[in-house]
């Protein structure tokens, strides 16, 4: 019983209309489709009313169907079910109420494998060591899709930089060869490999003679420090940090004699 969505025995109630749904993401699925009649967004926290799917009785919202004649016979709607939310999910997945985010969460609850991080206003893993905190991040949407991250049903992906996206938008931008956060332009993730890569090309490939000399002034995207290196077609490396992540801010065209900078 129940939706693609969620198993569970019940069906809501929507508040405005009045309408039944077998969860909000059912809604939401028939407010994309061309009717006359919308409904607004089904607002789980606001839902007074559920329809017991085997027998069809309209009741309070609440854990098990009231009525006595139902075949239920006093079994609950779903193995899971949050009071506040109206979340009813009688799959096999762990689910906990975190009170600071005011949603259902998955996993076993704060403490257990999550935390709380309140600048973040996000559960974060107790097994995510590398957390970088930016003050409301899931409040805003995804800069690739543009839709909201904190009522989003797609799985997320944090960056190392400490933004979030959607992970099929992530996996979409990293078709496209690009590693760099589209909000502050750092690594998205651990380039040390492909850094290496572009050290070896360097090495393989020197520059003619007239560019020997040429120096660039470049801003490491990664480690926000600035530098000069000697230039190279295949990209500047930061000798602060060992990124290829850097803008070029200009050249400078030095004398053969001059001592050029370290090469990478």
């Amino acid at each position: 019983l129940g939706c693609p969505h969620y198993a569970r025995a019940c069906k809501l109630r929507h508040p405005k209309s009045g309408r039944l749904y077998t969860c909000r993401l059912c809604c939401e699925q028939e407010r994309e489709m061309p009717m006359k009649d919308q409904d607004e967004p089904l607002d789980r926290y606001a839902v007074t009313e559920v329809m017991c799917i085997k027998c069809t009785a309209l009741q309070p919202a609440e854990d098990r169907c009231i009525n006595a004649d139902c075949e239920s016979r006093g079994r609950p709607f779903a193995k899971y079910f949050c009071r506040i939310c109206h979340l009813y999910d009688d799959g096999s997945r762990p689910i906990f109420h975190c009170p600071y985010c005011n949603t259902c969460r998955l996993g076993l609850g704060l403490g257990i494998d999550f935390r709380h991080c309140m600048r973040c206003n996000a559960c974060v893993s107790l097994a995510d060591d590398a957390h970088h905190c930016i003050p409301q991040k899931l409040q805003g949407s995804c800069p690739i899709c543009r839709d909201t991250l904190f009522q989003s049903t797609e799985p997320l992906r944090g960056l190392k930089c400490g933004h979030v996206m959607h992970l099929s938008c992530f996996t979409q931008y990293r078709r496209g060869h690009a590693y760099t956060c589209p909000l502050c332009m750092r690594s998205m993730e651990d380039m040390n490999d492909y850094f290496a890569l572009l050290d070896a090309a360097v090495r393989m490939q020197p520059m003619p003679t007239a560019y020997l000399s040429t120096l660039s002034n470049i801003y490491c995207q990664d480690c926000d420090r600035t530098g000069q290196v000697q230039y190279h077609f295949v990209g500047q490396k930061c000798l602060e940090c060992g990124s290829y992540n850097t803008r070029e801010m200009g050249r400078v065209h030095n004398s053969p004699t001059s001592t050029p900078p370290p090469q990478p």
